[in-house]
This record gives C-alpha cells, sequence and structure tokens, in this order.
C-alpha cells in the first residue's frame, strides 16, 4: 500500500509540475496591438497602445504610457511608467498602477486597485471595485462608482452627478 501511494505521490507531483510549466507565460516586448487582435502578457521597453477590441490576456507592463482603445480588454494588471489612459468600455481586471495620470473612458471597468502619481480622472459610468490613491486631484464622472476607498494628496475630490465612493480617506 504505501508503495502506491508513494507512486501516486510522484504522479500528482510530476502532473503539477507539468501543469505549471505549460500555463506559465512569458511576456512580448510590443508597443501596439492592432484593432481587434490578442496576446499574452506585454511587458514594453516604451509605451504600449491596443487597439480598439483588442484583449490581452495577462498583464501590461510599460516603461512609457499605457493607452487602452475602446472595448479593450486586460485579464491582469497594468503598470505604466508614464500614464494611462482607456478607450470607452475598456476593462482592466487588475489592479492600475500609473506614475503620472490616469484617465479613463465612459463605461470602464477597473476590477482591482487604482495607484496614481498625478491626477485621476474617472468617465462617466465607469466602475472601479478597489480602492484609489492618487498624489493629485480626483475628478469622477457623472455615475462613475469607486467601490473602495478614495485617497487624494491634494485633498481634491470633484464629483459628478450621481458619482459615488465607498469612503474617502
Amino acid at each position: 500500500m504505501r508503495r502506491v501511494m508513494k507512486s501516486v505521490f510522484v504522479a500528482l507531483l510530476v502532473g503539477a509540475l507539468g501543469l505549471v510549466s505549460a500555463t506559465a507565460q512569458d511576456s512580448t516586448d510590443v508597443t501596439n496591438l492592432a484593432v481587434g487582435a490578442s496576446m499574452g502578457n506585454v511587458a514594453s521597453s516604451s509605451s504600449f497602445t491596443s487597439g480598439a477590441n483588442s484583449t490581452v490576456n495577462g498583464y501590461v507592463n510599460a516603461a512609457d504610457s499605457v493607452t487602452l482603445g475602446a472595448n479593450a480588454a486586460v485579464t491582469g494588471n497594468v503598470s505604466a511608467g508614464d500614464s494611462f489612459t482607456s478607450g470607452d468600455t475598456s476593462k482592466v481586471k487588475g489592479s492600475v498602477h500609473t506614475k503620472v495620470s490616469f484617465t479613463s473612458g465612459a463605461n470602464s471597468t477597473v476590477g482591482g486597485n487604482v495607484q496614481v502619481g498625478a491626477d485621476f480622472t474617472s468617465g462617466a459610468q465607469s466602475v472601479i471595485t478597489g480602492d484609489v490613491w492618487v498624489t493629485g486631484n480626483v475628478t469622477l464622472g457623472a455615475g462613475s462608482k469607486i467601490l473602495g476607498s478614495v485617497h487624494s494628496g491634494s485633498g481634491t475630490i470633484t464629483r459628478g452627478a450621481g458619482a459615488t465612493v465607498g469612503s474617502v480617506k
């Protein structure tokens, strides 16, 4: 019985290691993703722009700015060495970190936290499910929602009609 259990354990361990190596993704150093195209992780040595209706199945790390087209999606986190801009109805399932400004289009969503090194502006009806930390000013478009807390380094938070936040810190 002991030998059978040892064999089962070894088989499970080998299977698990095979699964991990099969699912690990390398990143690609690109600056543009075509309209409607999709790819895995992005680690751009400059800026990164995705076309409308494009998908990044993973994260985006860019040394400079990140721009997502309308209806674009990122399934992981986004990190921009400069500014972050998203088009209307774009979706980031993870968090966003940008060293400069953040501007989102109408009806866009971020599934995690947001950290901004300058000013933050959300489009109308946009939703952020996590907390928002901003060094500068916060401007929320009409009907936009931040489900977590908002932290503004400048103390200025401007809310459009019907905009809501979980709490202000």
